[in-house]
C-alpha cells in the first residue's frame, strides 16, 4: 500500500511539473505543430495555401474552392530533435460531397520523450513514462461565392502526461478564404475551445490563435508551366499574447516539381515556436505527391534546428 501511494505521489508531482512547464509555453502546444510538410516548407503561411490533404490544419476553407474531388495523405515529423526529439504522426484528407461543400478529417499523434518514474526509495527508478498527446478533428468547407469560402472544424484533444488523470478538451477552428486569382486572402481562428483539466487545482487553456494571410501565384512561360507563389502571414496568440509573422515563397514547374523556402518570426519567450528559416521540396506524379520540409534555427542553440517533415499524399 505504501509503495502504491509513494509511486502515485511521484506520478502526481511529475504530472503537475509537466503541466506547469506546458502552461508556461501554452498547454497542448502540439496543436501549433502543423504536420503538413508543404506548410512547414513555407514557414507556416497556411492561411492562404492551396488545398492539399492536410488542409484541415491549414485553412479548411481552401478545400471548398479546390478543383480536386478527393485528397488523402500521411506525414511524419521529427520535431526539435536536438532539444526534445518529439515525433508527430498524422493522417488526413478531404472529399467533395456537393458542388458547394467538402468534408475533411484528420488525426494527429504527438509523442514526447520519456521521463523516469521514481521508485519507493530516493534514487530508485521504477520505470519510464512517455507523454502522448492526440487530436482528432473533422470539418466542413462551404463555397459561399465563386471567390469566397468558409469553414468550421470541431475536434477532441487528448493529453496524457502521466499522473492520476488524463486531460481532454473540445476544440474548434474557423476559416475564410477569398480567391481573386491574382490575390488570395485567408483568415483563420484556431484552437478555440474548452480548458484542459489534469485533475489538479487548475485548468489550462488551449493555444488559441488568429492568422491573417495574403498570397499571390504568378504563372508564366509556355503553357504556364512555370509558377511562382509568395505568401505573407501575421498572427496573434490569445492565451499568452504574442505576435508572429511569416513569409514563404515557392517555385513549381509543370505541376511536377516544386521548391520552397520561408522565414518565420516568433518570440521564443512567449511562444512554443520561435524564429526559424525553412526549405522544402516536392514532386508529384500521377496524382501521388511526395513532400519534404526542413527547418533551420536562427541561433546556435535553437531547439528548432534540424526539425524535418516528410509526407505522401494522393489526389484525384
Amino acid at each position: 500500500m505504501k509503495r502504491t501511494l509513494f509511486v502515485y505521489a511521484i506520478s502526481v508531482t511529475a504530472a503537475l511539473t509537466f503541466c506547469r512547464t506546458a502552461a508556461q509555453a501554452q498547454t497542448a502546444s502540439f496543436l501549433n505543430v502543423n504536420p503538413d510538410p508543404i506548410s512547414m516548407s513555407l514557414a507556416g503561411t497556411e492561411a492562404v495555401l492551396e488545398a492539399n490533404a492536410f488542409s484541415i490544419w491549414n485553412n479548411t476553407a481552401a478545400t471548398a474552392l479546390d478543383g480536386e474531388r478527393f485528397q488523402v495523405g500521411a506525414a511524419y515529423s521529427l520535431w526539435q530533435p536536438s532539444f526534445s526529439s518529439n515525433s508527430n504522426i498524422a493522417v488526413a484528407g478531404y472529399g467533395r460531397i456537393a458542388k458547394f461543400m467538402t468534408i475533411s478529417a484528420g488525426f494527429k499523434y504527438f509523442s514526447h520523450q520519456p521521463y523516469e518514474v521514481s521508485g519507493t526509495e530516493p534514487g530508485m527508478v521504477s520505470g519510464t513514462f512517455t507523454p502522448v498527446e492526440m487530436q482528432a478533428v473533422v470539418g466542413l468547407g462551404f463555397k459561399i461565392l465563386p471567390i469566397l469560402s468558409l469553414s468550421a472544424n470541431v475536434g477532441y484533444v487528448h493529453s496524457d502526461i502521466g499522473g492520476p488523470k488524463k486531460g481532454g478538451a473540445v476544440s474548434a477552428d474557423f476559416g475564410a478564404l477569398l480567391d481573386l486569382k491574382f490575390l488570395r486572402v485567408g483568415l483563420t481562428a484556431s484552437n478555440i475551445g474548452s480548458r484542459i483539466d489534469y485533475g489538479g487545482a487548475s485548468s489550462y487553456g488551449l493555444p488559441a490563435n488568429i492568422k491573417l494571410g495574403a498570397g499571390t501565384i504568378q504563372r508564366f512561360g509556355s503553357e504556364d508551366k512555370h509558377a511562382v507563389a509568395v505568401n505573407l502571414q501575421g498572427g496573434m496568440t490569445f492565451e499568452n499574447p504574442a505576435f508572429f509573422a511569416a513569409l514563404g515563397a515557392q517555385y513549381c514547374f509543370n505541376d511536377f516539381i516544386r521548391v520552397a523556402a520561408g522565414y518565420h518570426y516568433g518570440d521564443p519567450d512567449k511562444m512554443v515556436i520561435g524564429s526559424y528559416a525553412s526549405v522544402g521540396a516536392g514532386v508529384k506524379l500521377l496524382g501521388i505527391s511526395l513532400d519534404l520540409a526542413y527547418l533551420i534555427g536562427l541561433t546556435p542553440d535553437s531547439p528548432l534546428s534540424n526539425t524535418f517533415s516528410v509526407g505522401v499524399s494522393y489526389a484525384f
